[in-house]
């Protein structure tokens, strides 16, 4: 696998991610879910539904298709997709 040469700030921003992680599992946390979709994607994804018909999150324990899901539960996950370190 080649190597994948990162950015001050953006290893930095790894660093802190896998720290919070670590640190989540050490006190006993059991499970984490990610979304690894932007914010903008679904935005784009409830503005043109039919672009994103194969469009899958992580829903509370679970995959659903996001353009399949009610606006609430849409609105909820857009809230929570980026978070900030």
């Amino acid at each position: 696998m080649p190597k994948v040469e990162l950015k001050s700030n953006e290893e930095t921003g790894l660093r802190k991610f896998v720290g919070l992680i670590d640190h989540y599992f050490a006190n006993g946390g059991m499970q984490m879910q990610f979304n690894m979709v932007s914010k903008e994607t679904l935005l784009d994804a409830q503005k043109h539904p039919e672009r994103y018909k194969d469009l899958l999150v992580r829903v509370a324990g679970y995959s659903a298709y996001f353009t399949q899901l009610a606006k609430e539960v849409q609105e909820d996950i857009i809230e929570r997709t980026e978070e900030r370190l």
